[in-house]
């Protein structure tokens, strides 16, 4: 018998996502999520030049980062690479009025497979979702499945 233990993670440190414009990419986080940017975690390089910023967003335990990278960027469009969640099914009510208010094209709420999600791009095209906690029967037979919100490009 292997008297060796597999070591433990304690959590997440930071969820990274990448950009084609961080200024873009942090002003629209801040008025979809309300992230709040952390200076003091800037990246920069030996140069001076900025190539990646840390965001908080509230109620996410977790820090973003934004990672400069134009063509990894480009190659994730309608990919969701994270998927946030909320409580009830009519928080995402909230979210699609919030969503519409701001002028962005949503999915509408998703039937899923044990819950409801709702779908939106954010500047570069990457798929941001909610999906809610409170979860429905497991109906494979009534889940929006084929819905084109949940197709990835070129999959």
């Amino acid at each position: 018998m292997d008297d060796h233990h597999q070591p433990r993670i304690s959590g997440l440190h930071h969820l990274k996502i990448a950009v084609s414009n961080l200024q873009d990419s942090l002003d629209w986080y801040a008025k979809v999520f309300g992230a709040i940017r952390r200076p003091e975690y800037d990246h920069v390089d030996g140069g001076g030049k900025l190539f990646a910023v840390l965001v908080a967003i509230p109620g996410l335990d977790t820090m973003i980062e934004f990672r400069l990278a134009p063509r990894i960027a480009a190659g994730l469009r309608g990919f969701d690479p994270i998927v946030f969640s909320t409580e009830l099914r009519d928080d995402l009510v909230r979210w699609q009025s919030h969503l519409d208010a701001l002028g962005i094209e949503n999915s509408g709420l998703i039937y899923g497979i044990v819950g409801w999600t709702l779908i939106w791009r954010d500047p570069d095209g990457l798929s941001v979702r909610l999906y809610s906690e409170e979860e429905h029967e497991l109906d494979m037979e009534h889940a929006d499945i084929g819905n084109p919100w949940l197709r990835y490009p070129d999959a």
